[in-house]
């Protein structure tokens, strides 16, 4: 019985793939307990050091999943389909001197071989998709709103970055494709969440220029995940990381807001934070296999 009602659930989730377990998954899954920790401690070091990183993780993980057609002149030891794997590429790769040579090696490859292809396809014979390069903008956005949230007075800034990787998901859950019904599903998702959020949080906001920033924030994000459930039927094939990742991230700003205009605890970021990088990882994990051969 129980099972029986879990199997609409099961089979969403069905699909979900995070193989291969790249090098970008790796950096943001070693960083992100030490970026915990730093908030714990309220490390100023630990957030500049461990946050960028953990950044870096998501953009390098999504460069990866990107078919460059660039084959890469390291061993293909750093993408080991689960965790298990992994103590068998340190043995392979002689050692953990050996294994951190080719992380370096491979972190280069993806950086300066993959990279250029979003930028200028020729140079790989290959030209990607919009969702592709509109993705990739979000998450550099992203990262750089990651950075410009570090510092007190960097709020406002990191929330205009934010706003405007939000800008760029739609754009790309619009290009990869809409469902009618699935998107109107989505916007009722979306005003029953805004008939919560907003009397409970846009009070706390005393600040006008704030209030009106973070309400322009609320109508773009809500855009973001009402365009990501509306892409649920589309495309070449069904990719829930997609609609999880959009709603992850949802919730991780909630706790960004209960934060900044709530109440303040550490309790915030060792939930909103798991949740905000997850949700980068997921969303880049639906690059895999975005690629167009001609434009």
């Amino acid at each position: 019985m129980a099972l029986s009602l879990a199997q609409p659930l099961l089979d969403f989730l069905a699909p979900i793939s995070l193989a291969p377990f790249n090098l970008g998954v790796q950096i943001t899954a070693v960083a992100l307990p030490c970026l915990l920790l730093s908030e714990t401690a309220h490390s100023s070091l630990g957030r500049w050091i461990f946050k960028p990183l953990a950044s870096l993780g998501f953009m390098v993980a999504a460069l990866a999943y990107l078919p460059s057609h660039i084959p890469s002149s390291t061993s293909p030891l750093l993408t080991p389909t689960n965790v298990a794997d992994i103590p068998r590429a340190i043995a392979a790769s002689g050692g953990l001197l050996g294994l951190a040579t080719t992380y370096v090696a491979e972190l280069k490859h993806i950086i300066f071989n993959v990279a250029p292809t979003i930028a200028t396809p020729a140079a790989a014979a290959v030209v990607h998709t919009t969702y592709a390069r509109a993705m990739m903008g979000a998450f550099v956005l992203g990262a750089i709103g990651d950075v410009l949230l570090i510092p007190k007075r960097g709020f406002l800034p990191g929330l205009t970055s934010f706003l405007a990787g939000h800008a760029a998901f739609m754009v790309a859950f619009t290009f990869h494709g809409q469902d009618g019904i699935a998107r109107q599903k989505g916007l009722g998702f979306i005003v029953a969440m805004a008939a919560v959020v907003g009397p409970w949080l846009l009070p706390k906001i005393k600040n006008k220029i704030m209030r009106g920033a973070v309400i322009a924030y609320m109508l773009v994000i809500s855009g973001m995940v009402m365009t990501a459930l509306g892409s649920v039927n589309c495309g070449r094939e069904y990719l829930p990381e997609r609609i999880l990742g959009a709603l992850m991230f949802f919730f991780s700003d909630l706790f960004v807001a209960r934060q900044h205009f709530v109440h303040k605890t550490v309790l915030n970021k060792w939930i909103g934070l798991p949740l905000y990088y997850i949700a980068q990882i997921l969303l880049a994990s639906t690059l895999r296999g975005e690629v167009a051969l001609s434009r």
